[in-house]
């Protein structure tokens, strides 16, 4: 019983992080579609299509590091060797993308 507790327990981590995101996005609508914020809705589809871009480069971005890394971590010894390789290529590579958006904004 103890494995299913584990599972759901872990899903319930990974989900919330994916629908936490998306459910604030949903919240925040109102916020955005006020007179206050947005002069017309024209410009919540700029927003909208921020937010579709977020998606977009948080995939590039990551480029399924977390499976990766939860691959050799259950499999390597040195567990920090996983760790640290893993964490010091996405913020190299994050660097690097952030570097390149400056340049070419």
């Amino acid at each position: 019983m103890s494995g299913f507790k584990s599972l759901f327990k872990q899903t319930f981590i990974y989900g919330l992080a994916t629908v936490l995101p998306r459910m604030l996005s949903f919240l925040l609508v109102p916020l955005y579609t006020s007179e206050a914020v947005l002069a017309n809705p024209a410009e919540y589809g700029k927003i909208s299509v921020i937010f579709s871009y977020f998606v977009l480069f948080n995939v590039i971005l990551a480029y399924g590091m977390e499976t990766a890394f939860f691959r050799f971590f259950n499999k390597e010894e040195d567990k920090d060797k996983v760790v640290s390789t893993s964490s010091l290529s996405l913020i190299i590579s994050s660097f690097g993308f952030f570097v390149l958006a400056l340049i070419f904004q």
